[in-house]
């Protein structure tokens, strides 16, 4: 059995080291969450759900309702799963932004999708509280780019999903790579680089874009249904309402849809800037980003929340904070490691189950032990 214990660490000075990191920031004309109007989409039907991202049909619905748009599917698919947008809403805001225009997938139309799916993203998870959250981003995205956005009436309509609050849950998922490999892990950061910090930036040795990359193999966190939404972009559709996301890949292994266990490999991660951003984006260098999602709700990636099979995350200050002296790793093993340092071995075996009660958090710094009591 797996249990958590305090530590006591001795706080050191970070220095200076080199930096992978994803941007999908908004670089887009301004937006106003300031819209009071009526409902014209329920918070609940712009969720993103696990369950929607198996059974919904992104080329079937464009097919049927935006054929101009089908070159643009794995674009769409990326970006609704990377922000947790319903890629229904999206498809009608891109309908709008392309009425007619045929699309042949282009890296500007392709960016295109990402800063409009992050904008719909930055209002919504921001507002979330908001009965208005979903109108209000969908009609920022609007006024923002001048778009007349002619939704489905029934989208007004709420749904039935998931009330729940994303449960603590410690030591069930691994680190996104292969059992006895070491890596290196960024900053926790907001999938739009602001808001709840539900991302880490991995990497297994720092390389500039063209190194060989062959060697470090993305694997899935645990059991679940993976997606393959594009050669560089995957999501894992876990149990109880738990999505993992995987961006910058290359040389995905899987098929889509594949039933996948805990270490089971995805891909390597790219070791060319084009293929890392296929559907948009930017990044610094060479890495693996990886997001969790509980419910379609971002989950903060903090121990007090979340915690690895190998080490817990104390994620300190803002967005990407990589000073060690408010932001570090407790390796079980290792004890503590900087953020950016290459030192994070994926060690620790998984217990049984997820642990949803973590009796030994009180606010102090802790990490995973496997010893058995």
């Amino acid at each position: 059995m797996m249990k958590r214990v305090l530590l006591s660490l001795l706080i050191t000075s970070c220095f200076a080291l080199p930096m992978s990191g994803s941007q999908s920031t908004y670089n887009g004309p301004t937006l106003h969450d300031t819209y009071e109007g009526p409902l014209v989409v329920a918070n609940s039907q712009l969720r993103y759900l696990g369950e929607d991202m198996l059974t919904f049909d992104t080329a079937g619905y464009l097919a049927q309702h935006a054929p101009n748009l089908v070159p643009l599917r794995p674009a769409i698919d990326t970006w609704a799963a990377m922000h947790a947008i319903h890629p229904r809403v999206l498809i009608h805001v891109l309908q709008a932004y392309w009425p007619l225009a045929a699309t042949s997938a282009t890296a500007g139309e392709k960016e295109t999708v990402h800063q409009i799916a992050t904008a719909l993203a930055l209002i919504y998870h921001e507002q979330r509280p908001d009965p208005l959250a979903a109108s209000k981003s969908v009609m920022a995205v609007a006024n923002a780019y001048h778009l007349k956005v002619e939704l489905p009436t029934g989208l007004a309509t709420s749904r039935e999903v998931p009330t729940r609050n994303a449960p603590l849950v410690f030591g069930w998922f691994q680190p996104p790579w292969e059992i006895g490999d070491t890596w290196a892990g960024g900053g926790a950061h907001g999938d739009t680089g602001s808001g709840t910090r539900n991302a880490l930036d991995y990497w297994g040795e720092y390389r500039n874009w063209g190194a060989d990359l062959s060697q470090w193999w993305v694997a899935a966190t645990q059991a679940g249904t993976a997606r393959v939404w594009s050669i560089c972009s995957v999501s894992v559709i876990h149990a109880d309402g738990w999505v993992s996301t995987y961006y910058h890949l290359e040389n995905v292994q899987l098929t889509d849809p594949q039933v996948v266990e805990r270490n089971t490999v995805i891909s390597n991660y790219a070791n060319d800037e084009p293929t890392a951003l296929c559907q948009g984006g930017s990044s610094t260098g060479p890495h693996v980003h990886s997001a969790l999602y509980h419910d379609g709700n971002r989950v903060e990636i903090d121990e007090a929340n979340v915690d690895f099979t190998a080490f817990s995350h104390h994620a300190g200050v803002g967005q990407y904070d990589g000073n060690c002296n408010t932001s570090w790793y407790n390796h079980d093993t290792v004890g503590k490691v900087c953020p950016y340092a290459d030192a994070l071995l994926n060690n620790a075996p998984p217990p049984v189950s997820a642990m949803f009660v973590d009796g030994f958090e009180s606010g102090d710094t802790s990490v995973w032990s496997s010893t058995t009591p």
